[in-house]
C-alpha cells in the first residue's frame, strides 16, 4: 500500500477512540514506511505510521496489541 485511503485513517482511529485517545492527539501520516511505527511525539501526539509491505488487514488486527506496548499516559483522553 502506498498511501492511506479515508477508510483506513478511519478505521485507526476507530481503534484510538475506543482506547478513550483524542482525535487531536493522533496523527496519522497518509503516506506509508516502510515498516511502519508508532511513536509518541515531543508535543505528545500519537504517530500512527502504516507499513508500506504488509497486508493492511493483517496489520490492523495486530494494532491493538502494539499500542498497548506505548506510554499512552501523556495523551489526551476523552
Amino acid at each position: 500500500m502506498g498511501a492511506l485511503r479515508p477508510e483506513h485513517v478511519m478505521r485507526i482511529l476507530e481503534i484510538t477512540d475506543s482506547l478513550n485517545i483524542s482525535r487531536e492527539s493522533v496523527t496519522i501520516p497518509l503516506v506509508t514506511e516502510e515498516r511502519g511505527s508508532i511513536t509518541i511525539l515531543p508535543d505528545e501526539r500519537l504517530r500512527v505510521i502504516c507499513p508500506r509491505d504488509v497486508d493492511f488487514e493483517a496489520w490492523m488486527k495486530e494494532l491493538r496489541g502494539r499500542l498497548a506496548n506505548v506510554d499512552l499516559s501523556r495523551l489526551g483522553k476523552h
